[in-house]
């Protein structure tokens, strides 16, 4: 799917939504955000690569952070080399706790670095909701789409 189809699915689903506002729907909080929301590169602040995954580790690990209503996403992709060496995406995962407009986290101070079973991104996190600072743990892999998130209060 294009991403100008994707906006136009996701537009005429938004309007479905809104038509339906005064039956008894159950509306969740906020709205999650996929990595494809974010193809420009303005809203893109931190790629790294970080860590290898397979059989004979011949992947690698992306980790990409992108801001929108002042908020942090984050993504994890499992890529690998095609015939050409280029760089291709096999899997793509939404860390799911930050990645819905209602979070309001924002991250600071990313890193990331590679354990012998995937990689492990830390960060700082801000909520918008209170005045908590929290340290966010995430360690994914080692099969593609798995990750643990956890998140410390450090105040």
């Amino acid at each position: 799917m294009t991403t100008r189809t994707a906006t136009i699915a996701r537009g005429a689903l938004l309007a479905a939504l809104l038509a339906l506002g005064g039956t008894n729907v159950a509306r969740a909080l906020g709205m999650n955000y996929g990595y494809e929301a974010f193809s420009t590169a303005d809203a893109v602040t931190w790629v790294q690569m970080c860590g290898t995954w397979g059989k004979d580790h011949q992947g690698t690990y992306r980790v990409v952070h992108a801001e929108q209503y002042a908020q942090s996403f984050l993504y994890v992709q499992w890529m690998t080399r095609d015939a050409n060496g280029s760089l291709r995406v096999e899997h793509t995962v939404a860390i799911a706790e930050l990645d819905n407009d209602h979070a309001e986290i924002s991250l600071s101070d990313l890193t990331c670095r590679a354990t012998p079973r995937g990689i492990v991104v830390t960060a700082k996190a801000d909520s918008g909701h209170d005045e908590k600072l929290r340290r966010v743990t995430i360690e994914v892999g080692p099969a593609p789409g798995q990750y643990r998130y956890r998140a410390q209060n450090t105040r």
